[in-house]
């Protein structure tokens, strides 16, 4: 009777860790297509000008990479997020969450300076077709090439927020990355050059 006093509490025990580990989700990776655009590791460089004056030069570093499963229990999605910064800019969150099979991968671009953040703009992905949020007014194209100042990129996915208080327009380019911003204020910031760190 006493030895199996002593084997109740291991079978119980056994049973709760078997019913936790049986929990864990199917994980829910990112979709390739968005890890073409948006996969970039630390030390990358993007040096950016203004239109209205080349004499400007904007280095960012990317950095602070992670790409993990997030919520094992819940829904154990992929998540891709890193930081462009540059010294006396605006910092720059590059952040891609999946939405598995059933769902589109969610994008986004966080801006921070000082104590201000911006949210957006936001797109989706499946399966290399972006699109915006339903009911968003948001708009977004998908260009073959596109042409910015004398500079051809390929593959370049245009949003246009509806209602943004930092963005008219933001671009990226397939492995690249963000390539132009057109801000509210009228400047439009676009690559000159980039070393991307994959």
């Amino acid at each position: 009777m006493k030895a199996a006093k002593n084997i109740i509490p291991l079978v119980a025990l056994s049973l709760m860790y078997y019913s936790c580990s049986k929990d864990k989700q199917t994980p829910q990776k990112l979709d390739e297509s968005t890890k073409e655009y948006f996969d970039v590791k630390d030390g990358s460089k993007y040096i950016f000008t203004e239109v209205s004056d080349t004499n400007i030069t904007l280095e960012y570093t990317s950095q602070g990479y992670i790409n993990t499963q997030s919520n094992p229990d819940i829904e154990n999605n992929e998540i891709l997020t890193y930081d462009l910064i540059c010294s006396g800019q605006p910092s720059l969150t590059m952040r891609a969450e999946s939405g598995g099979a059933q769902f589109k991968d969610r994008i986004a671009i966080i801006t921070r300076f000082n104590d201000t953040t911006v949210i957006g703009p936001v797109c989706f992905n499946l399966g290399g077709v972006f699109s915006t949020g339903v009911n968003s007014f948001d708009s977004i194209k998908q260009h073959l090439t596109y042409t910015i100042n004398g500079q051809v990129f390929e593959d370049v996915v245009r949003i246009k927020p509806y209602q943004n208080s930092r963005y008219k327009e933001i671009f990226f380019a397939k492995k690249i990355g963000l390539i132009a911003r057109k801000e509210v204020s009228g400047k439009f910031y676009y690559i000159k050059r980039w070393r991307i760190n994959k």
